[in-house]
């Protein structure tokens, strides 16, 4: 297990400090570089910029929440909720090709 965190590049490890802007207030959000590669990432996938994407997930949070009292934690569990359904939806397509389908 613990040659999954030493094999991977420290500088995805090491916590970024990003401004933005998020519904006229100016932010900072706090981010270890892998999370923020990987929202990058899902906002490429939406044609967003980042921090319009940023945005969107923080009045989700906002609606279902009533509230976003941590909004780094709020973009993490966004990120593992993506590669959580990234993952399952790829399921039925590996067990096909398992069973050689």
């Amino acid at each position: 297990m613990c040659e999954i965190f030493l094999s991977g590049d420290p500088i995805r490890f090491e916590r970024k400090s990003r401004s933005m802007r998020i519904d006229g207030h100016v932010t900072s959000v706090c981010l270890e570089g892998i999370f923020w590669e990987l929202l990058g990432h899902i906002a490429e996938e939406q044609n967003l910029k980042l921090s319009k994407f940023v945005s969107e997930l923080y009045r989700e949070a906002l609606i279902q929440n009533g509230e976003v009292t941590n909004l780094s934690s709020v973009l993490r569990v966004a990120c593992i909720n993506y590669l959580n359904h990234n993952a399952a939806s790829q399921l039925p397509q590996e067990r096909l090709l398992q069973a050689g389908g």
